[in-house]
């Protein structure tokens, strides 16, 4: 499958997982993912915006304490930190060491 068809397959999942849906925060991430994989290979920073944004997403559906919010934590903080690369501003360098250091925080307590 390619990156196009990846990301298609994944916002039709997204779709049928509406707001409330127990398996969008899974959803979220799984476009995310995709996204930031486009990204990755053809540089287009539209997708890469995107990604963050359901990162985040996902992220407010994943409080302290959830399983997952360890892991949403570092993917946001890849994300940041290939657009720091992209566009040198600084404060998605410092979104990406806050984000890693709260998933350092939640590690130091036992958290997934």
């Amino acid at each position: 499958m390619d990156l196009a068809d990846d990301v298609s397959q994944k916002r039709g999942e997204l779709d049928r997982c509406p707001p409330g849906h127990d398996g969008r925060d899974v959803a979220l991430c799984g476009l995310a993912a995709s996204l930031h994989r486009r990204f990755e290979n053809q540089r287009g920073i539209d997708d890469l915006n995107e990604a963050i944004t359901l990162y985040r997403a996902a992220l407010e559906l994943r409080p302290v304490g959830h399983a997952d919010r360890a892991s949403s934590l570092h993917d946001i903080a890849q994300c940041l930190a290939d657009r720091f690369r992209h566009s040198s501003a600084l404060s998605d360098l410092d979104g990406a060491i806050s984000a890693e250091r709260e998933v350092l925080q939640l590690l130091k307590r036992g958290n997934p």
